[in-house]
């Protein structure tokens, strides 16, 4: 008997001594370095892009933006998209609707990189083609009537500007 309590007392008091040395020993977890990400894996990686990041595909744009660039892109949040009229987004969806997508897309990016610090006024011509003015007053950084709501966000080749509004050619 006296063996067998001896021996509970030497299992117990090096469960105690585990729990002890555990307790000086802080665990590091390993954590990977976070790998550069491109334009498309920086739209991606945030959930407010993601109607974005969907448009991107179905306008088939993606191959130009995973060139070197640099880019800078215009990425309107979901809740810019959920503002277009009723059924914008389901006409521009449809196949043979597929080019005006594209424009749409292409209107929000932009060859070179443009930081908002850099930026006063300007007009800057799009991927698409046309022109559209850039301009900041009192800190606050406007595309066309949209709102820079987030800038600055650096890619591997380019930068993303988070927009309040998505942006149409012939509108702007």
């Amino acid at each position: 008997m006296k063996t067998i309590t001896t021996s509970i007392s030497a299992v117990a008091a090096a469960l105690v001594l585990g729990a002890g040395l555990a307790q000086n020993e802080p665990v590091r977890p390993v954590v990977p370095k976070e790998q550069p990400k491109d334009v498309l894996e920086v739209i991606a990686s945030r959930p407010d892009l993601s109607l974005f990041a969907d448009a991107i595909k179905a306008a088939g744009v993606e191959a130009t933006l995973r060139r070197n660039g640099p880019w800078t892109v215009l990425a309107p949040t979901n809740d810019a998209f959920r503002a277009l009229p009723e059924g914008t987004m389901t006409e521009w969806s449809k196949p043979e609707n597929r080019g005006k997508l594209a424009d749409v897309i292409q209107y929000h990016i932009i060859r070179g990189p443009l930081p908002t610090p850099g930026i006063s006024t300007a007009e800057v011509t799009t991927l698409q083609g046309s022109r559209i003015v850039l301009k900041q007053t009192e800190g606050v950084v406007w595309v066309g009537r949209g709102e820079v709501v987030a800038g600055d966000l650096g890619a591997t080749n380019g930068v993303v500007h988070v927009i309040n509004m998505v942006l149409e050619p012939d509108n702007e």
